[in-house]
């Protein structure tokens, strides 16, 4: 029994009955196991790549610059030194620097239609300039204006007046607005010291003086001027220019004599406003001269000032006359441009000594060529009357070209052309 089973088995195993077929199932149960495996595996991928919206898709990643943070405001360092960078402007407590208003921001709240025309036929000046520009300056002639020679302080090299260098320092007051004209220890005033002599020997008759206003406001129209005009015409600036000493500088260097134009209060005030720091006949006598110093303290080196627009205040005594006095004790001279031909200007100015001298005529009431000539041949009219005359013009390009050309001839004509001041004196 034994033996017939050991060789039952033995001879099962030899011819690959039921045991080969069990082993063939055991190797193929990895096969499936990994077969199950990569499927689950799929699905599983598949469904963490489905919550992507970029699934499936190519993505390029690119790599931005980030933002430049933001710079912040400066913090307020008053009291503190401030130490000097590279390219940075510095001042230092011990020169403190005068501040002048800001060109920009006062462009349209400072400056009237006058001074805005300017400024517009300025940026035309490589352009050409529309006859057609018209700004109206209010000046009414005077009857007459008296003036003899007398020599004024000044160098000549080669026979050209070189004038000195401004500031004097023994004419300037140093206050919390800026500096301020004064008349010297030795008794020099700058109505004498920053005018444009007349030489020796210049003819008593026939005297024509031009002042061209509005200087400051554009720098193209400014620089126009110093260039082209003779060296004899004084420059009118407004206090609300930008860099304004370097203006003044400029113009001395060329001869030109200059002059500081004072706001005061027209008709129709505030809807017709000159500008900040108007001297108002509202106001009191202590807020005026507060006002004036303002306005006196926006450069230096003028031999005078001359009123802008102010038809009302000029005709009130009252409001005008301690503006005078204080112009007076500065050592300073007065033009009356003559927008009001009630103005009191030169009775007052004639009671206090103030130098003064009224405008006989305007010389371009519009911008047209042929009323500018008609104009300055009026001028010269009223100076073989009364000996002197002088016109008050604009800064626009077609004015000051046109003075230019007829200055040329004017000395043959048997005219001299002299500076503002040289009417002042008796």
């Amino acid at each position: 029994m034994v033996a017939k089973t050991a060789a039952s088995g033995s001879s099962g195993s030899i011819d690959g009955g039921p045991a080969d077929d069990n082993g063939r199932q055991f190797r193929a149960l990895p096969i499936a196991a990994a077969l199950v495996a990569a499927v689950y595996g799929g699905t599983i991928a598949w469904l963490l790549l489905s919550d992507s919206r970029f699934a499936g898709e190519p993505v390029v990643h690119v790599a931005l610059a980030p933002e430049a943070p933001a710079i912040p405001p400066p913090e307020d360092t008053a009291g503190e030194e401030e130490v000097p960078d590279t390219g940075r402007a510095t001042t230092t407590p011990e020169t403190p620097a005068v501040e002048f208003p800001d060109a920009d921001t006062l462009s349209a709240e400072a400056m009237s239609a006058e001074e805005r025309a300017l400024l517009e036929a300025a940026r035309n000046l490589d352009k050409g300039v529309d006859e057609d520009i018209a700004s109206e300056v209010r000046i009414v002639g005077a009857e007459s204006v008296s003036g003899e020679e007398t020599a004024s302080a000044g160098g000549e090299i080669g026979g050209a007046i070189v004038l000195p260098p401004v500031p004097d320092p023994a004419l300037i007051e140093t206050t919390a607005e800026g500096p301020l004209p004064k008349i010297g220890r030795d008794g020099r005033r700058p109505s004498d010291v920053y005018a444009r002599p007349v030489p020796a020997g210049t003819q008593s008759d026939r005297r024509i003086a031009l002042v061209v206003s509005g200087m400051g406001i554009s720098e193209s129209a400014t620089a126009h001027a110093i260039e082209v005009l003779p060296p004899e015409v004084t420059l009118s600036f407004a206090p609300y220019g930008s860099d304004l000493q370097r203006w003044i500088e400029r113009a001395r260097d060329a001869g030109h004599e200059v002059l500081l134009e004072l706001p005061m209060e027209p008709f129709g005030y505030p809807q017709n406003d000159p500008g900040p720091h108007t001297l108002l006949t509202s106001a009191g006598a202590a807020e005026n001269i507060s006002r004036l110093e303002w306005l006196m303290s926006r450069f230096t080196g003028y031999a005078g000032v001359m009123n802008y627009q102010g038809a009302r205040f000029t005709t009130s005594p009252a409001s005008l006359k301690p503006v005078l006095q204080a112009i007076e004790a500065r050592g300073l001279l007065y033009v009356d441009n003559g927008s009001s031909a009630r103005s009191v200007a030169p009775s007052l100015a004639r009671e206090m000594d103030l130098p003064a001298v009224q405008a006989n005529r305007i010389v371009d009431p519009v911008q047209n060529p042929e009323i500018i000539a008609t104009s300055l041949d009026m001028l010269k009219e009223a100076s073989q009357q009364s000996g002197a005359a002088l016109g008050v013009a604009s800064g626009f390009p077609v004015t000051v070209d046109a003075l230019a050309q007829w200055a040329v001839s004017l000395e043959k004509q048997g005219y001299v052309l002299v500076p503002a001041t040289a009417l002042t004196r008796d």
